[in-house]
């Protein structure tokens, strides 16, 4: 079983030197190493993946790919604390060929600009102490409501590909839903243009790109609007989408793009699933998209209906097992989604998360009202009416 977390859950594991020898380089941009300005300095706490023996021969297999190319396929992913789906995705990253660790294991929480805190400082100290070369393709993901299914091959073959090939700015995962304020959604769409799919709007939980692009978006976000620095407790996808009007509507060239047809990403935000699974008897099943026929890499939990699907993806898709995970390992850990990993909810559960999918229709129907320059809110009307019923 897993013990109590300590710090030999956090150490790299060896077959990451199959990547090839750490090198040292001279950034193009050596300002961007230093921390930005007006941003709280925490210790660091760089946690490192651990090591499994499961896969090995695989894991070595696309390890020396990532070598013969000279690039190797990181993992960053918030974690302020260690939870079962993080554990999970701990596994699959380093049985699927990636170098791992998390940000912000330890640290406290102040809001979702922590997010970008630890990113900035989790890659300022990889690119300085060379783990991270600024060309390598990077994932940052959050770590209690995303999965990994896609190897570190596959993520490098797709950023070296268009649309990702073409554009040299990071990727963020598109959802359907505009939040958090749903009146942007028209002036997004008139940034972006119709990309032919519902997935649009970008979600702060998940993106990539190279690393130095990356790291210099995240300070840029940071950096906030005028001359007042973004704040830790903000809303770091508020901030995400404020940053993107305030180029694309001057003219400017947009700072990042929405991988709007799920090639990297797939938030799992909808009223229904619009993806279908293969290969579930294998020991890499997958997830495609129904429209656009690609295989997301980072399947991503996000909103309250998506946590409800991917509780029934740890199920479906195996991913105790194909970890070489149990329930009683990880039974001594906290969890993020409705139910532990892999197990099955009950009937009262069942009842209250269906009625988040009644509240994902709210907001589809706000959001339509938004776009016509109407703001409507249930909840206000009917704290009116009663108000009213009371004089």
């Amino acid at each position: 079983m897993l013990g109590p977390v300590t710090n030999r859950h956090l150490r790299i594991p060896c077959y990451a030197l199959l990547c090839g020898a750490l090198y040292r380089f001279r950034v193009p941009h050596p300002e961007l190493l230093a921390a930005p300005a007006g941003i709280r300095r925490h210790r660091s706490t760089l946690a490192k993946g651990t090591s499994t023996p499961i896969g090995m021969r695989r894991m070595a297999a696309a390890a020396a790919r990532c070598a013969s190319t000279n690039e190797r396929a990181h993992i960053l992913s918030i974690a302020t604390e260690y939870r079962q789906e993080a554990v999970i995705l701990q596994r699959c990253a380093h049985l699927l060929g990636y170098r791992f660790q998390f940000a912000g294991i330890g640290e406290p929480w102040i809001g979702w600009g922590t997010k970008l805190v630890q990113y900035d400082r989790a890659l300022r100290q990889g690119i300085h102490d060379g783990e991270i070369g600024i060309n390598d393709p990077v994932l940052l993901i959050d770590g209690w409501d995303c999965a990994l299914v896609g190897p570190a091959e596959e993520f490098i073959e797709k950023m070296a590909s268009p649309p990702f090939s073409l554009q040299k700015v990071p990727w963020y995962a598109g959802e359907r839903i505009c939040g958090p304020d749903f009146f942007k959604a028209n002036r997004i769409d008139d940034v972006y243009g119709d990309p032919q799919t519902p997935w649009k709007y970008p979600n702060a939980g998940a993106m990539c790109g190279r690393a130095l692009e990356v790291l210099q978006l995240v300070q840029d976000l940071l950096g906030g609007s005028g001359d007042v620095p973004f704040p830790e407790d903000g809303n770091d996808q508020g901030r995400l989408h404020d940053h993107l009007l305030e180029l694309g509507e001057r003219g400017d060239p947009v700072p990042y793009r929405v991988d709007s047809r799920c090639s990297i990403f797939q938030c799992l935000y909808e009223a229904e699933p619009q993806w279908e699974l293969e290969d579930l008897n294998t020991a890499q099943p997958r997830l495609r998209n129904k429209l656009t026929g690609e295989k997301p890499v980072v399947l991503h939990g996000n909103g309250h209906t998506g946590r409800w699907f991917m509780c029934s993806l740890w199920r479906d898709m195996n991913f105790l097992q194909r970890v070489g995970l149990t329930h009683e390992d990880l039974a001594h850990l906290p969890y993020d989604g409705p139910v532990a990993p892999g197990t099955i909810p009950d009937a009262a559960t069942v009842q209250n998360w269906n009625a988040t999918f009644q509240l994902y229709k709210i907001y589809e129907m706000q959001m339509a009202y938004a776009r016509m320059g109407i703001e409507w809110d249930p909840w206000k009307e009917a704290e009116a009416a009663k108000a009213g019923s009371q004089i």
